[in-house]
């Protein structure tokens, strides 16, 4: 609020062009009014300066934790209107453009009242019907959850069964105020209309005290899935709770689990519980990826020069000297045998002598040759790429590697392991941890109750 203006400065300021049909002043402008007033909205609107129109407020109105009962002729506000903690007790006749706050007001206190007996009227609707009776053959997958939620009150002595007593009382007073109601819309009789507010208030009385089955009510929305419900009546007035079976239970653990790590991010959870729910199909197939692509561009770095392939011309030139080698020690077996078979050809010591020097020189002649042939093929490097299956089985050997603590080599690479978390497997595992308590109940706890042969898991979440 505008303060430390004086009351003719705040008039001179609003005397501005209008329309034939309203007066236009500001929110700043109408609350300084409003305070000069004393907060009495019907003397305020009713100054001379506005001449009888009804006021156009060109903005968001906050007259908030101020003693205003009324704001007498506004009609139109331009904006948002907050009333909270204010006595204003009707806003019906204003056109707000834009969200009205009007907690802890007489309109709030009207509004909750009448819900609460539109609620307690669906409930009296379903009685009637004995829809959630549990003797009636065709009750509902609702009304077996509803029943589960009373039996669960009653053990906690969070209300009350009401006796025979009481329900005959609550039948008969209904009774009467249906008859009474007739001859009253005949007669118009005062007293008459007086002994049925009398009726209603003593009904209101006794069905806080006379919570059944059917004083718990359907809420519109859903909680992740699972049905809720809002008790009427007792000490468990206003409290809101879910009911499901089994499967739904797991269903909406789940929702609210993935729910929760789209929310809180992986920063919210311990990394040795994190690295538990890695996609390690995902993390094996990027390092595949990558040590395929390496290996074949690098090979020096994988292989040793010896475990490389010959190319086709040194496989050619192996073969021939393997070939050479074979035929030169073809040559030397016969000129070894030649020199065997000295001793039956020459008899004279000089000319064996001489004979057999000759052919031993031609044999180490041939035996040069066979070294030298064999040292080449002992010193050839293979000068060939690795072959596709060589690539493979290394890449699966480096993969393999890595894959002994996946979580430790993405972080030796640099990388964030969140990239190759599995969400819903996270989400899954969360719930198997925590149970169905991580739904972020009440007081992180929840009942189960026996409904003709269904466990109902119950959980209080307001």
């Amino acid at each position: 609020m505008v303060k430390g203006l004086s009351f003719e400065k705040t008039i001179k300021r609003i005397l501005i062009e209008q329309s034939d049909e309203y007066y236009k002043i500001s929110p700043k402008e109408f609350e300084e009014l409003m305070k000069f007033g004393g907060y009495n909205g019907n003397g305020v609107t009713k100054l001379k300066m506005f001449g009888g129109k009804p006021l156009w407020i060109t903005g968001d109105l906050d007259l908030s934790d101020t003693p205003t009962t009324s704001l007498g002729n506004v009609k139109y506000i331009e904006g948002k209107l907050n009333i909270g903690n204010t006595s204003v007790s009707d806003i019906s006749g204003i056109d707000v453009k834009g969200y009205v706050w009007d907690h802890n007001t007489p309109i709030q206190a009207k509004r909750k009242a009448k819900e609460r007996r539109e609620k307690l009227e669906s409930g009296e609707e379903r009685r009637t019907n004995r829809e959630w009776d549990l003797d009636n053959p065709d009750i509902t997958e609702l009304g077996e959850k509803a029943n589960a939620l009373y039996k669960h009150l009653v053990v906690l002595e969070d209300i009350f069964e009401p006796t025979e007593e009481m329900v005959a009382e609550l039948d008969s007073i209904q009774d009467q105020i249906d008859e009474l109601s007739l001859e009253y819309d005949e007669t118009d009789n005062p007293e008459l209309f007086e002994r049925i507010q009398e009726l209603k208030n003593r009904e209101d009385e006794l069905r806080n005290e006379v919570v059944t089955v059917y004083n718990i009510i359907p809420m519109r929305y859903s909680y992740y899935g699972l049905e809720q419900f809002e008790v009427i009546g007792g000490e468990a007035e206003g409290q809101e709770f879910t009911v499901g079976d089994e499967d739904d239970m797991d269903s909406a653990a789940l929702e609210y689990a993935k729910n929760y790590v789209d929310e809180v991010g992986l920063d919210g959870f311990n990394r040795n519980f994190v690295k538990n729910y890695l996609d390690e199909s995902a993390i094996e197939d990027f390092f595949r990826d990558h040590y395929l692509d390496d290996v074949r561009e690098n090979p020096e770095i994988y292989f040793n020069p010896d475990e490389m392939p010959t190319t086709e011309e040194q496989d050619r030139r192996k073969e021939e000297l393997e070939q050479y080698i074979e035929t030169v020690q073809g040559a030397i077996v016969k000129f070894e045998q030649k020199q065997e078979s000295l001793n039956d050809t020459i008899e004279d010591p000089d000319e064996y002598k001489k004979q057999w020097e000759l052919i031993e020189e031609k044999i180490k002649i041939l035996q040069g040759h066979l070294d030298d042939s064999q040292q080449e093929i002992d010193e050839m490097v293979p000068e060939g790429q690795p072959t596709t299956q060589m690539i493979e089985d290394e890449a699966e050997r480096q993969v393999s590697d890595r894959m002994y603590d996946p979580a430790s080599s993405l972080t030796e690479w640099g990388m964030d392991i969140s990239e190759y978390v599995d969400m819903d497997a996270l989400a899954k595992g969360l719930v198997e941890s925590d149970g169905y308590g991580i739904m972020g109940s009440y007081d992180g706890s929840y009942d189960t109750e026996l409904i003709n042969g269904t466990t109902y898991y119950i959980m209080r979440i307001s």
